[in-house]
């Protein structure tokens, strides 16, 4: 029996895979120095930050803005607007997105083409921001954190996404389910959801930062301040300045109003770095799966 020869990349493909792993590398760092940038800011010494030392490491460690915002109330209730918001807003999206997109996979549904092209259809228009204002305003949820919640409660693009990882599921598991006398109810949760976690992870993942990162609906439909999520809080500190919260107790005077800044960002996006690595190992796989099949 023949061995066979180990084949090797031509020149031309080693070029292009160096070019590509550059690329990459170059794209990473754009993300990554920025953040540990912030992170040395709002770690460092007011004298360190002044004088423009401060790089991507913390010189003169400390932690004193990040106390100062700790003693902030008002951050802290922004904070749990939120978490209610991500919390409540991902369990009614996932439960709708979920049905809708195991409905649109049965293969027996009455004119499913149809359905589908009207669901893809909302992908590429939609009333626009001002009528989407005045539907709010007529249902009584303008200055309501559920205004932040329902407009958005299901993507077509995650429902699309999860139809396809239904339809590669393989017929004969359904079909032994109703032969025992399962429903579609019973389908759903005990077949389809379970060997679906890969894919329901990935949609989970998106929707949870969707609605953490939430900004134009909390800025139109909010007008209480004591309702603002963190977003706008970010938006009143950077944009407007408004340090003045800080400014009760006497250990401002040490700390720059940059490092008050970039703590309030890192506090921020913390919960999501901590909620991420958990759902990594199903990320790839989810997407890929869910892309099989159109």
């Amino acid at each position: 029996m023949k061995k066979r020869k180990p084949q090797y990349n031509s020149r031309g493909e080693n070029v292009a895979q160096c070019v590509i792993v550059a690329v990459l590398l170059l794209f990473a760092a754009s993300i990554v120095i920025p953040f540990f940038n912030v992170f040395a800011v709002s770690t460092s010494s007011k004298l360190a930050v002044i004088s423009g030392r401060v790089t991507v490491y913390p010189i003169g460690f400390n932690l004193d803005s990040y106390e100062l915002v700790m003693q902030n109330t008002y951050f802290f209730r922004a904070y749990g607007n939120t978490i209610f918001v991500a919390l409540v807003g991902t369990v009614i999206s996932m439960t709708l997105t979920t049905m809708a997109a195991f409905i649109v996979s049965r293969r027996d549904l009455p004119g499913k083409t149809f359905i589908t092209y009207a669901i893809t259809l909302t992908m590429w228009f939609s009333g626009g921001m001002i009528p989407s204002f005045l539907l709010i305003r007529e249902l009584g949820l303008y200055d309501n954190l559920f205004a932040l919640i329902l407009p958005g409660a299901i993507s077509a693009y995650n429902v699309i996404v999860m139809r396809s990882f239904f339809k590669s599921l393989p017929d004969s598991l359904e079909e032994s389910a109703m032969l025992d006398g399962a429903n579609d109810i019973v389908i759903l949760f005990r077949i389809y959801i379970p060997l679906s976690l890969p894919s329901i992870a990935t949609v989970t993942l998106w929707v949870v930062v969707g609605y953490w990162n939430a900004y134009t609906p909390a800025l139109l439909y909010l007008s209480t301040r004591s309702k603002y999520t963190l977003q706008l809080v970010l938006r009143e500190i950077v944009f407007n300045n408004t340090l003045a919260q800080y400014m009760d107790s006497p250990d401002t005077i040490s700390v720059l109003s940059d490092s008050i800044i970039y703590a309030n960002i890192i506090l921020t996006i913390l919960p999501i770095m901590c909620i991420y690595p958990f759902l990594q190992k199903y990320f790839v796989k989810g997407v890929m799966i869910g892309a099989v099949k159109g």
